[in-house]
């Protein structure tokens, strides 16, 4: 059972020069710990880049020098606070090579 608590993920980075246009570079090939109702990337890049949670297909992208984050509780419906992305997703990145660090958080509840 839950314990009532929450759990960050161990912060996750990559290299912006290690990145590539047509391939998508995994922030955390082991999966992401938990469930989590909170994800951030945060490009502290030079680049823009794009996020994956399936290694196939863009679905998010993120400006250089911004953040994006994800709140999936917020919008559960019917709000009852159960939208989490599973645990073992892996979170993929995609862009220019660049100067710079792109970086992975997250929370879930324990």
């Amino acid at each position: 059972m839950g314990k009532d608590r929450v759990k960050a993920i161990e912060l996750q980075t990559v290299d912006s020069a290690d990145i590539a246009a047509d391939t998508w570079t995994a922030f955390n090939t082991a999966g992401l710990d938990g469930a989590c109702f909170f994800i951030k990337v945060n490009n502290d890049s030079t680049g823009g880049v794009y996020i994956s949670y399936d290694g196939v297909t863009a679905h998010d992208f993120v400006h250089s020098y911004s953040d994006y984050s994800v709140n999936f509780q917020t919008n559960a419906s019917p709000n009852n606070n159960v939208s989490k992305m599973p645990k073992g997703t892996i979170v993929y990145v995609q862009g220019t090579a660049g100067q710079g660090n792109i970086y992975l958080s997250g929370f879930y509840n324990e």
